[in-house]
C-alpha cells in the first residue's frame, strides 16, 4: 500500500541512476534493518529497536520538531 498525500501524490523512486534516489533508498533500507533486528522474545529489545529506528529516521531526514 503506497502512501499518497492529501493531493493524491505518491513517491516514485524508479531511477537507480539518480544519486539522491539511491541514497534515500539506502537510508530507508537501513532504517528497516534497525527496526526489524531485535530479540523477538525480549520486549525491551523491541522497544530499543523501535526507539533507535525512529531516531535514525528523524536524524537522517531532519524531522526533529520543536517538541523534541
Amino acid at each position: 500500500m503506497k502512501y499518497k498525500n492529501k493531493d493524491g501524490v505518491e513517491l516514485s523512486y524508479n531511477n537507480d541512476n539518480d544519486v539522491h534516489q539511491v541514497l534515500v533508498k539506502e537510508v530507508v533500507s537501513e532504517a528497516i534493518k534497525v527496526l526489524t533486528t531485535y530479540n523477538r522474545t525480549d520486549a525491551r529489545s523491541a522497544e530499543y529497536a523501535l526507539h533507535r529506528g525512529v531516531n535514525f529516521l528523524k536524524d537522517n531526514f531532519d524531522l526533529w520538531g520543536n517538541d523534541e
